[in-house]
C-alpha cells in the first residue's frame, strides 16, 4: 500500500452502487437507505435488510454488497470480505460482490485471488466498463501499466463518460513517463468532472515529471481542497516541492498537517527536521555571507561528469554455507572484507563451485574496489547460473565501473530480455548511454527504471545528472531531492544538489550542501567543484581558478572543470588559457554544444569573429540556449551585422534562463536591445554607411 492509502483504488467500487441499487425495487424505507447516497444511514438499512429473513434474496444480496462497499471506504477490509462472502454464497455470479470481494483480498495480501475475481467478473459480463476499470486498478497497483492501459482502453471504449477510468489510465501514463498523453486525460477527466478523484494528484505529478514545480504546487493544493482530511499523498508531495524551492516554511506546515494525521510516521519526521535543520542552516549562513554577484561571462556547462556504478543493493550477504559461515557473514556485516576474503578464499579451495561463497566474496572485492576479481567471481557464478538476469545485470555494473561499457551494455541488454522488470539492468543502461552523451535515451531507461523500482536513491541520483546534462535542472533538483529522501547519507546527491543550486543563483542553499558534504569528506570532488562555481558566480576569478586547478586532471572526467576554469580565465583577460581548456574538452567530446558556445565566446575575445559564428552556429543547431545566442549576437553585433544581432539578442531575452549564467545574458541581452534600438542606419544623402544614434 506505501505510505499513503489510495482513494482511487476505490473508484470503480463506488461506481457500483448504481448496480446495486438496480437489483430490485424498493419496498420500503430500509431498501432506499442501503442503496442511497446518505453514508449514516448505509449500515444500519443494510443490516436490517440483512436480517430480514423475508426479503427477497436478490435484496439481501445486494445489501450485503452495499454493506461491504461501505466497509471498504473505512477501511474495514475484513468485514467487508466477510460480506462479499457471504453476498455470492447467495448469488455466486453477482458481478458487484466479485469486484468488492477482489479488492478486499488485494489489500489482505491475496493477490492471485483478488485476479481470479476480477477474472471472473469480466468473464460474466464482457461488457462491464466497472469491472475493466477495476482490473486496470489492480494491474496498476502491481506495476502491470501496459496491461493496466490495455484495461483503461476497454473501460473508455465501453463507457466514454467514465471521468475515474482516464484518471487510471493517466496514473498509468505518468508512471510510464508518457506525460503528454497523461495530461489530455487527466483535462479530460476534470472537463468531465472537476471534483474526480484523484484527477488534481496525478496532473500535479505529471507537472512535477515535467520540472513545473509551480503548476505542480498548484494542482496538488487543489488537491487538498477536495480532500482536506484524505489527501495524504498531496500534502506529501507538496511538502517535498516546497522543500526544493526553498519554502522551507510552508514545507514545515504541510509536514505538521500529516504528522497530525499519521503521528508515528518515521519517514514524515525526519523530512520535518530536514527542512527545520536547512531553514536554521540557511538563516545561520544569510546572516554571515554578503551578496554575490553573478560573474560576467556566459557560457553553458558541458555534462557533468557521470560518477562510476556503485555496488549493487541486491547482492546481498550469502545464506549459510556451512559452520563457519556465520562468521563470515559476521565478518562482511562488520565491514571487514578482507578478513572475509581470507576465509573464503580457504573454503573455496576446497569447493570451487560453491555458490553462497563465491557471491560472498565478489560482494567483498566489491566493497574493497578490487573490480577485476569480482568480475572474475562473477563469471564463475554465471556459469554455474547463466540465465540469472540478477548476476548479469551486478555483472554489467561491475563491467561499467572498470569501462568496459561494451561489454556491461551486452549484459544489460541479455539481462532485461531475460527480465523485464529488473529495474537494475535498465539503470545500468541508462548509465551507459549517459556516459555516451545519448541523454534523452539514457533518462527513458532511468524512467522505466524507477517504475519498477521508486526506493532506489542512486537512480534518482543518476537521473538528476542526466537531467543536469540537458539543462534540466529544475528536474534534476527534484530527483537530487528525492535520493536524499531515501537515503540521508547519499553524499553524491547532496554534492550535486549543491552544485545544482549554486548554478540556478541559490548560492546560499547551495552552500550548505557542498559544506555539509565537505565537512564528511574534503575530498569529495563534486562539492569542491561546487564550492570553486560559488567562487566563480561571486566574481572571485582567480580563486576560483586555483580551485578548478586543483580538479582538472585530476578526476575521471574533468570537463566541468576545465569548462568553468576556462569561464573564470576568460574573464581574467587569459583568453589563451581558457582556449587551451575548451579545446581539450572538445577533443573529449567532439560537438558537444555547451563547449562550442564558450569556445565562441574565446574566439570573439580574440577578435576572430568568423570562427566564433562559426562554433556558435554549430551550438545553436544542437541546442537553443539563451547563452550561445546571446554570444552570438555579440559576434554579429562586432561585425555590423546589428539585424541579425538584434534577432538573436531578442531570441535570448524571450527564451527562460536555466542558469545564473543565462539570467546574466539574458538582462544583458535586454539592454542590448533597448540600445539597438536608439540607432538607425545612415548613409545616402552624402553620408557614408554605417549606424549612427
Amino acid at each position: 500500500m506505501g505510505l499513503f492509502f489510495d482513494l482511487s483504488r476505490l473508484s470503480a467500487l463506488m461506481l457500483m452502487a448504481t448496480a446495486i441499487a438496480s437489483s430490485g425495487p424498493a419496498r420500503a424505507g430500509d431498501l432506499e437507505d442501503c442503496n442511497g447516497p446518505a453514508q449514516d444511514k448505509v449500515e444500519a438499512a443494510c443490516t436490517a435488510l440483512i436480517n430480514d429473513a423475508q426479503r427477497p434474496v436478490e435484496q439481501r444480496v445486494a445489501a450485503f454488497s452495499s454493506r461491504a462497499r461501505l466497509y471498504l471506504g473505512r477501511s474495514k477490509f475484513d468485514s467487508a470480505l466477510s460480506d462479499a462472502d457471504a453476498a455470492l454464497q447467495l448469488n455466486p455470479i453477482f458481478v458487484p460482490a466479485l469486484l468488492t470481494r477482489a479488492y478486499a483480498r488485494q489489500h489482505s495480501g491475496s493477490i492471485d485471488l483478488a485476479r481470479a475475481d476480477l477474472e471472473r467478473a469480466i468473464e460474466l459480463e464482457p461488457k462491464n466498463a466497472i469491472a475493466f476499470l477495476a482490473r486496470g486498478n489492480f494491474r496498476g497497483d502491481q506495476k502491470g501499466w501496459a496491461e493496466a492501459i490495455a484495461d483503461y482502453n476497454q473501460a473508455i471504449a465501453l463507457r466514454q463518460d467514465l471521468p475515474a477510468a482516464y484518471v487510471g489510465r493517466a496514473r498509468a501514463y505518468v508512471e510510464t513517463a508518457q506525460l503528454d498523453q497523461a495530461m489530455s486525460d487527466l483535462n479530460i477527466a476534470l472537463a468531465m468532472n472537476p471534483n474526480v478523484q484523484n484527477a488534481f494528484f496525478w496532473r500535479g505529478q505529471a507537472y512535477r515529471r515535467k520540472g513545473d514545480v509551480d503548476h505542480a504546487i498548484e494542482d496538488f493544493s487543489r488537491a487538498i481542497a477536495q480532500g482536506p482530511q484524505n489527501e495524504r499523498a498531496a500534502y506529501f508531495a507538496r511538502a517535498q516541492l516546497f522543500s526544493a524551492k526553498g519554502d522551507y516554511a510552508r514545507a514545515i506546515a504541510d509536514f505538521d498537517k500529516l504528522l497530525t494525521m499519521m503521528p508515528d510516521n518515521k519517514d514524515i519526521q525526519q523530512q520535518r527536521q530536514s527542512a527545520i535543520a536547512m531553514q536554521a542552516e540557511l538563516a545561520r549562513v544569510n546572516a554571515k555571507q554578503p551578496a554575490t554577484m553573478p560573474a560576467p561571462t556566459a557560457a553553458a556547462p558541458p555534462p557533468p561528469p557521470v560518477p562510476m556504478a556503485t555496488i549493487p543493493s541486491q547482492l546481498a550477504a550469502p545464506s549459510p554455507i556451512n559452520p563457519p559461515a556465520n562468521q563470515i557473514k559476521q565478518l562482511i556485516d562488520q565491514g571487514n572484507y578482507a578478513a572475509a576474503i581470507e576465509r573464503l578464499n580457504q573454503l573455496l579451495a576446497a569447493e570451487p563451485h560453491n555458490e553462497a561463497a563465491l557471491r560472498a566474496r565478489s560482494l567483498s572485492y566489491m566493497r574493497l574496489n578490487r573490480l577485476a576479481e569480482a568480475r572474475n567471481d562473477l563469471d564463475e557464478l554465471l556459469k554455474l547460473k547463466p540465465d540469472d538476469a540478477a548476476l548479469l545485470a551486478i555483472r554489467g555494473t561491475t563491467l561499467t565501473s572498470l569501462l568496459q561499457f561494451d561489454l556491461a551494455m551486452a549484459d544489460f541488454e541479455r539481462a532485461i530480455s531475460l527480465d523485464p522488470n529488473n529495474a537494475s539492468a535498465y539503470r545500468g543502461r541508462a548509465f551507459i548511454k549517459a556516459n555516451k552523451g545519448k541523454a534523452q535515451e539514457a533518462l527513458a531507461d532511468y524512467d522505466h527504471s524507477i517504475g519498477l523500482n521508486a526506493k532506489d536513491t542512486l537512480t534518482f541520483t543518476d537521473r538528476g545528472l542526466a537531467y543536469v546534462t540537458v539543462g534540466q535542472f529544475d528536474k534534476a533538483l527534484l530527483d537530487f531531492d528525492q535520493a536524499l529522501i531515501l537515503s540521508q547519507s547519499n553524499e553524491l546527491a547532496k554534492s550535486w544538489r549543491g552544485f545544482v543550486l549554486v548554478l540556478k543563483g541559490r548560492t546560499a542553499e547551495g552552500l550548505v550542501d557542498i559544506n555539509a558534504a565537505l565537512d564528511k569528506n574534503p575530498n569529495n570532488q563534486t562539492a569542491q567543484l561546487g564550492r570553486g562555481l560559488a567562487l566563480l558566480t561571486s566574481a572571485q576569478f582567480d580563486r576560483a581558478v586555483a580551485s578548478f586547478d586543483q580538479l582538472a586532471g585530476k578526476m575521471p572526467d574533468d570537463s566541468f572543470a576545465r569548462i568553468l576554469r576556462a569561464r573564470a580565465l576568460l574573464a581574467l583577460g587569459k583568453s589563451t588559457e581558457a582556449m587551451s581548456d575548451v579545446d581539450h574538452v572538445l577533443n573529449a567530446r567532439p560537438g558537444y554544444p555547451g563547449a562550442l558556445g564558450l569556445r565562441g565566446l574565446v574566439w570573439s575575445a580574440m577578435h576572430e569573429y568568423n570562427k566564433a559564428l562559426d562554433d556558435l552556429d554549430r551550438a545553436i543547431a544542437q541546442k537553443e540556449t539563451v547563452e550561445s545566442y546571446f554570444a552570438r549576437a555579440k559576434a554579429y553585433e562586432a561585425l555590423n551585422k546589428l539585424d541579425k544581432a538584434s534577432e538573436d539578442f531578442r531570441h535570448a531575452s524571450q527564451m527562460p534562463p536555466a542558469s545564473v549564467f543565462e539570467s546574466l545574458a539574458q538582462a544583458e541581452a535586454k539592454r542590448k536591445i533597448q540600445e539597438l534600438s536608439k540607432k538607425v542606419p545612415c548613409g545616402g544623402s552624402g553620408q557614408p554607411a554605417g549606424t549612427c544614434l
